[in-house]
């Protein structure tokens, strides 16, 4: 799949994340609970969130680490900072920054805790990426990473950017390469990368997830309207275009379409570690 510019194209969707949070919320309630355990947050700490999107998570950073604390809530992407400040204005606690996780403007030994949620897999280079973020994590401190796993293990995504190319809206390869969505799904592969940043105690899980909607065609305008690489082109696209993608995507999640709507599997990898 083309890659464009990412600020732009997450800048573009968010709106539809800022409508659609609780949705992805509800979807990895049980993903986040595992790396919230892992990072173990304390009253005090200094919490940097990339990629955080449009901030959502930014209440429960402060509640954890209380009016000692720090937390920096950002995205590469201005139209996700816009959002993230809305959300986060009257928490004291908080503050909100344009970052791109591959150039990260804090000193050394800033944070004690970094996350990253389904974030560093857009990042042209997450070798340089988890540098950075080593770089800024004071001794002990602590990595928690969300990435999706392997594109076979994904139909809640893959249903749609199939096809999406399949009727011509994007065109080139499934976005496996880097920057792609599924750049990271390899679980020894992405725990090679930590370790070559200089972590320790890098652990790598595979977590599942099942996405629900009322029905092929609601997924389809959803899932859409908030990938960034391919909301523009739906934006673009004619009514018969999209019409043929939700009846391609139908026949391709046929398998998990049920009476009440439809259940597609996805799969989660959280990479926890410390420096």
């Amino acid at each position: 799949m083309t890659q464009t510019d990412p600020a732009h194209d997450w800048s573009a969707v968010a709106e539809a994340w800022d409508k659609n949070v609780d949705y992805v919320e509800s979807h990895t309630t049980e993903a986040m609970k595992l790396l919230i355990e892992a990072v173990a947050i304390r009253p005090g700490d200094r919490i940097l969130e990339l990629a955080a999107g449009p901030g959502n998570l930014a209440g429960m950073w402060s509640a954890l680490t209380g009016t000692t604390g720090k937390v920096v809530v950002s995205d590469i992407a201005p139209g996700m900072v816009e959002a993230a400040a809305r959300r986060s204005a009257d928490l004291a606690n908080v503050a909100v920054a344009l970052i791109d996780a591959s150039a990260i403007e804090f000193p050394d030994d800033a944070f004690d805790v970094v996350v990253c949620r389904m974030g560093l897999m857009f990042t042209p280079d997450p070798s340089i990426a988890l540098g950075e973020i080593a770089r800024v994590l004071g001794a002990g401190g602590r990595l928690g990473v969300l990435t999706w796993g392997a594109l076979e293990r994904n139909p809640w995504m893959t249903c749609v950017g199939m096809a999406a190319m399949a009727n011509g809206l994007v065109a080139g390869g499934p976005p496996v390469g880097p920057g792609g969505i599924f750049s990271l799904g390899d679980a020894a592969f992405l725990r090679a990368l930590a370790e070559g940043a200089g972590f320790a105690d890098v652990a790598v899980d595979a977590l599942g997830a099942t996405f629900h909607s009322e029905s092929i065609e609601a997924h389809v305008d959803r899932a859409s309207s908030m990938a960034g690489p391919l909301a523009g082109a739906f934006a673009k696209a004619t009514a018969e275009q999209i019409d043929a993608v939700r009846k391609t995507a139908a026949t391709l999640a046929a398998d998990y379409i049920t009476s009440d709507g439809v259940n597609l599997p996805g799969q989660a990898l959280l990479l926890t570690a410390h420096v």
